[in-house]
């Protein structure tokens, strides 16, 4: 609507232009062509009787015309019953074709003034005035460009600036009504970019003070909020009481599957080894089910991670034994840059530990059965960086933010024969790190290997 009402706005600024310079031109070569005028009706007043009844001729026409100089692009002619007779500079600066067409324009317009070409440079004027012999005598035209007058140039300039500020003005007009009309869909897609999983509680959007227009689509979207968030509650309850009812029969299982490995010496072998397998089965559910509850404590906001200050060197030997134990086919190696005993960290101690064996676990599960872990500990005035490099598959580079995610796996690793993974160890860690206030990244290179980085605030206590 704006862009139309500047278009309206000037066009009809160029109407009034094109008739306020035909009036104010039609004035001026009013007054200019009287002194050619006078030039040639002096000439017609010597004539003799006899010469005036035989004018005119083109040859007369010529001669009325002989002592009349112009310049600045003016020009004069004669258009009667002899025919059409240009001055000098006339034939100089237009073809006969045009002089024609100004001859005609001038003498059949009602006030015998015309503008020519008025879009364009190559714009005149035209007066037309009729020789006092009569209508057989003929008439004077007088031609004028348009843009050599200096008086039209400023007008030119003035209504150019005129309609560049209306322009502008139209623009920031239009700027700030889209601001004002789009403010209300801004906000509202702000609100909608920050709905996650847990803060659906908080995601329904206000109708008051809301355009009418977008109130049937917000209501829309909160009915949705709804239905979501009852889906997603039920969805984490579920989670939570499926980890907690099969945490409690698997505990027992372990518990009678260790204490037959324990108490029965006369065991045979192939038992044995089933009930180890079993226990290793047992041991990796309990585990899954372990980070099946912390996410679904994450996703209810229960999850408790400390912020406090701990000795990260315990928390590294305790990752180190528990899984020397889990994975006692593989040399897991510890060693410690730092140099200072206690080294303190800002975080959870159990959190830790439980991201260390995460990243040690994966370390083995991608390596050869016989591989070496290395776990390195270093730091900084700040942090604190706890490196767990593995000489495995390695993780092609498209797929390192992939694999934070949550049921996700890298394309084209596998796994060691009769390993299995659900998925979770690496959002568990992720998740747990910016709990406590860190970060986890990755660097790895296909065929060579991955070392995974935790890195903690460093407390000065």
């Amino acid at each position: 609507m704006i862009v139309a009402q500047s278009g309206i706005s000037l066009a009809i600024s160029g109407a009034l232009w094109e008739n306020f310079t035909s009036r104010f031109l039609g004035s001026v070569l009013s007054r200019q062509i009287l002194s050619p005028l006078n030039l040639v009706d002096n000439k017609l007043d010597l004539l003799s009787a006899q010469e005036a009844m035989e004018c005119c001729t083109k040859d007369d026409y010529r001669n009325f015309l002989a002592g009349i100089h112009l310049a600045d692009g003016k020009a004069v002619m004669i258009s009667g019953s002899a025919g059409l007779v240009a001055g000098k500079g006339a034939q100089a600066l237009y073809d006969s074709a045009r002089l024609r067409e100004f001859a005609r324009l001038a003498t059949e317009s009602q006030n015998r003034f015309a503008l020519v070409d008025f879009r364009s440079d190559d714009a005149v004027a035209v007066k037309s005035v009729n020789l006092s012999g009569g209508s057989e005598t003929g008439s004077l035209i007088y031609i004028r460009p348009i843009y050599s007058m200096s008086l039209f140039n400023a007008l030119s300039r003035a209504r150019l600036i005129s309609e560049i500020v209306l322009m502008l003005s139209l623009v920031v007009l239009l700027a700030v009504a889209l601001t004002y009309i789009l403010r209300p869909l801004r906000s509202v897609r702000s609100r909608i970019s920050k709905v996650q999983l847990n803060n659906l509680d908080t995601a329904l959007i206000p109708l008051d003070g809301q355009p009418l227009e977008l109130q049937p689509i917000l209501m829309e979207f909160n009915r949705m909020v709804s239905r979501l968030e009852i889906s997603a509650q039920n969805q984490k309850q579920f989670a939570s009481t499926i980890s907690h009812e099969f945490r409690t029969p698997l505990t027992v299982i372990s518990g009678f599957i260790q204490s037959v490995l324990n108490r029965a010496d006369n065991l045979d072998v192939n038992y044995r080894e089933s009930l180890l397998i079993a226990d290793k089965e047992a041991f990796r559910l309990n585990r899954m089910l372990s980070d099946l509850l912390d996410l679904s404590r994450a996703d209810n906001n229960q999850l408790k991670v400390l912020r406090e200050p701990f000795d990260c060197l315990l928390s590294c030997h305790e990752a180190i034994r528990l899984t020397q134990f889990a994975f006692p086919d593989n040399r897991i190696i510890f060693s410690d840059a730092s140099h200072v005993d206690p080294l303190m960290a800002i975080g959870d101690s159990d959190c830790l530990v439980k991201c260390l064996e995460n990243l040690i676990g994966n370390a083995v599960k991608y390596s050869e059965k016989s591989s070496t872990i290395n776990l390195h500990i270093n730091g900084d005035d700040r942090c604190i960086y706890f490196n767990v490099q593995d000489h495995g598959q390695g993780i092609p580079l498209d797929q390192c933010d992939l694999i934070f995610e949550r049921f996700q796996r890298a394309e084209g690793v596998s796994l060691r024969r009769g390993d299995s993974s659900s998925g979770l160890g690496l959002s568990i860690v992720k998740m747990l790190m910016e709990s406590m206030g860190g970060s986890v990244g990755v660097q790895s290179e296909v065929g060579v290997g991955s070392c995974f980085t935790l890195t903690l605030q460093r407390s000065d206590v």
